[in-house]
């Protein structure tokens, strides 16, 4: 009989903010101006925090700053960032507690071009520095069998362009991104050049490509249809890179619908998602070009919540207004034998029928979270 696995968060969170909320009347910091937006039936995006309308002068929030230069803007210092639909992206989501650097961008209406520079705690343990200097794995590096050359600069950080198109009165929104995954050296202008399509690193092996794609439809006013994938890498036979026992196929996805609606007090949304996260994503043989981030030495994937391998669905119910927020999520996944800290040496990553995942005895994986969150 296997062993079920079983999960509970129980999530209570009174948020008494020292500022009165309607200092972000021109920040979308969260997701409730995107669900009021599909109740009336158009897309705004999904990437915060974003600004709602422009304003010619320099304005600070607590951890951050923001600054119009209409149709351009900046913000920079400390802030939760998401950029997904989902509940979990699967590329960039709010997983993260927090994020350090700069986000700007160009709104064009039904063009958007978006950025985001975010930098991360570099810190290796000793085994973990090891295998980061090791250059033997990486076949591809021109780094490869000179010992304890690159590699090894205390720095890791993301860069992350998305193109967005607006179409049908905003009913469709389609997305393209990359993100460039830099670590073991410190970046220059080439890692966060926004016409470095896929970022050919010339051998060096200093950053790790993610490709993203997200789309939202509104076929009618408060119900959306969404969806986010995400490609690592994908296994082309007969050339280098696509060897076996280099980096295997690694994909994610989530599709999902939510319907959002308003009472006299209310907006109320329910939601059901769906999951695929093949075995390898997220993970490489270079720690400081996993796809996690380290948050008071936890590792925290940068997409998906729970890190790899794992299949399943995702329940939600939203209830907010200007004042309070309830959030309800319950999910079931089954979670493979492998995780982010499996090594890539390990036998069982030759094994290509696995990859899609879940790999191998699976558990299921159970989870119920409740937040309340109170803003003055």
């Amino acid at each position: 009989m296997r062993k079920i696995n079983r999960h509970f968060r129980y999530y209570l969170l009174l948020s008494f903010l020292f500022f009165n909320t309607l200092l972000f009347s021109e920040i979308a910091i969260n997701e409730d101006y995107l669900l009021k937006s599909i109740y009336e039936g158009v897309n705004f995006t999904n990437v915060t925090p974003y600004p709602i309308s422009s304003s010619d002068e320099l304005e600070a929030y607590p951890g951050f700053f923001y600054k119009s230069f209409d149709p351009l803007w900046l913000i920079g210092g400390v802030f939760q960032s998401n950029w997904s639909d989902l509940e979990r992206g699967v590329y960039l989501s709010d997983s993260l507690p927090y994020v350090t650097g700069f986000m700007g961008g160009y709104d064009g209406g039904n063009l958007r071009v978006i950025s985001g520079m975010y930098f991360f705690d570099p810190f290796l343990t000793e085994e973990e520095l090891e295998r980061q200097m090791d250059t033997s794995f990486d076949r591809n590096s021109d780094r490869k069998g000179i010992s304890n050359f690159g590699y090894k600069d205390p720095s890791k950080s993301l860069f992350i362009h998305r193109v967005e198109f607006l179409f049908f009165k905003n009913r469709v929104r389609l997305s393209l991104n990359e993100l460039n995954l830099v670590g073991g050296k410190y970046p220059d202008l080439s890692d966060a050049n926004l016409f470095g399509i896929a970022h050919n690193n010339f051998g060096e092996g200093f950053s790790n490509n993610m490709l993203g794609i997200d789309l939202s439809i509104i076929p009618l006013d408060g119900w959306q249809l969404y969806g986010q994938f995400a490609m690592d890498d994908f296994l082309v036979p007969g050339t280098e890179s696509g060897a076996i026992n280099y980096k295997p196929t690694a994909l994610a996805w989530g599709l999902g619908t939510r319907y959002v609606t308003e009472t006299s007090k209310y907006y109320i949304s329910p939601k059901f998602e769906y999951y695929k996260i093949y075995t390898w994503i997220y993970n490489h043989w270079l720690p400081s070009l996993k796809f996690t981030a380290k948050y008071n030495g936890e590792e925290i994937p940068i997409g998906f919540d729970y890190g790899n391998d794992m299949e399943g669905f995702l329940i939600g119910l939203d209830i907010f207004n200007e004042k309070i927020k309830y959030k309800f999520i319950l999910e079931y996944y089954l979670k493979g034998e492998i995780d982010l800290n499996t090594s890539y040496e390990d036998e069982r990553k030759s094994e290509v029928d696995g990859w899609a995942g879940p790999y191998g005895e699976t558990e299921p994986f159970f989870s119920i979270s409740f937040k309340f969150e109170v803003k003055i």
